[in-house]
């Protein structure tokens, strides 16, 4: 495991697996444990509510301290393991250019948890 998680973080993890399988599928279930313990842990009710909104900035904002900062680890390890292997690519352009907007907007979210 310890040898996947440095292949990722040095962008050796081929893009569409970095993007794919790592920066979508595995995302979404990292996201879906942070809000279960949330909810679990630590009884945050108006989770559920702020869900409903699909409204960014209110679900970020309406976490615990310790899932920001799970959520802020997680997204900066994402975003620089899926930009290294962007680096790395040697296909279609048209793949890095939609990868850097995507980790734009992972960024962004980044900016979200921080403000």
């Amino acid at each position: 495991m310890e040898k996947i998680v440095k292949k990722f973080w040095q962008g050796q993890v081929t893009l569409w697996k970095s993007f794919w399988l790592i920066g979508i599928v595995f995302n979404e279930l990292i996201v879906f444990l942070i809000f279960f313990f949330e909810f679990l842990i630590f009884g945050n009710e108006n989770l559920v509510q702020n869900l409903k909104t699909f409204n960014l900035s209110l679900i970020i904002n309406g976490l615990s301290f310790f899932s920001k900062m799970i959520f802020l680890l997680w997204n900066i390890f994402l975003t620089v393991g899926i930009w290294r292997a962007a680096e790395k690519y040697r296909g279609n352009i048209i793949f890095i250019i939609l990868t850097f907007l995507f980790l734009f907007q992972k960024i962004f979210g980044l900016y979200l948890i921080i403000v």
